[in-house]
Order: C-alpha cells, then sequence, then structure tokens
C-alpha cells in the first residue's frame, strides 16, 4: 500500500470514530435529560395545599444528579417559599439507579401549576 494513500485511510478512520464517538455522546445526554424530566413529571403534582396566587404558581429549578442517583437541589426561582420547600422535598424523594452519563452536571427545569 502506498504511504500516500495509508495516510488518507487513516485519517478518514479516524475522523468516522470521532464522529461516532459525538453522535453516542449525543445520544446519552438528551436520553438521560428526558429520563429526569419523566421522573420529575411523575412525582411532583400540584401541591394542593398551598395557596397560590391568580392561580398559578412558577419555580425555576437549577439542580444535579450525584453519583449515588440522587437529585440535589442547588437553586430554587419561586416567589412561593410553601411551593420550594415542597419541589425540595419531593426532588429528594427522586432516586436513579441506572441512569448513565453525564452525572454532576446542572440541569434546569421550570415547573408551572396552575389551579383549574
Amino acid at each position: 500500500m502506498k504511504p500516500q494513500t495509508f495516510s488518507k485511510f487513516v485519517f478518514i478512520l479516524i475522523a468516522l470514530l470521532i464522529l461516532a464517538g459525538q453522535s453516542y455522546a449525543g445520544k446519552t445526554l438528551k436520553d438521560t435529560a428526558a429520563t429526569i424530566r419523566e421522573a420529575i413529571k411523575e412525582q411532583v403534582k400540584h401541591p394542593g395545599y398551598i395557596k397560590v396566587q391568580d392561580n398559578l404558581c412558577c419555580a425555576d429549578i437549577l439542580f444535579t444528579v450525584t453519583d449515588d442517583g440522587k437529585l440535589l437541589v442547588k437553586r430554587i426561582i419561586s416567589d412561593n417559599a410553601a411551593l420550594s420547600a415542597y419541589i425540595t422535598e419531593k426532588f429528594s424523594e427522586i432516586k436513579f439507579t441506572k441512569l448513565g452519563s453525564p452525572l454532576n452536571q446542572y440541569y434546569r427545569i421550570k415547573l408551572s401549576f396552575r389551579l383549574i
């Protein structure tokens, strides 16, 4: 095999490996985020005991998933202190056994509750 042909072959092989690795990492990140979002959606329902103004409660939550699979709340922005306490309590109850990577990343979710 000619040296020039061999170098082209090696270059193409390395490029394909890099592209394959990036597509696998992207799917893992999307799958992890979707799994976390579904768990939060199932676990955190409207707290009926919290009084809301204008029938709407909103919270902006920044959290991370620890190595042991627990959700650790870093920050909650909400105008309702009872809602913040409720979210912290519910997030502490969620635990993942097989989440995959990436762990210890920051995630952000906005929750809105409306009384009907």
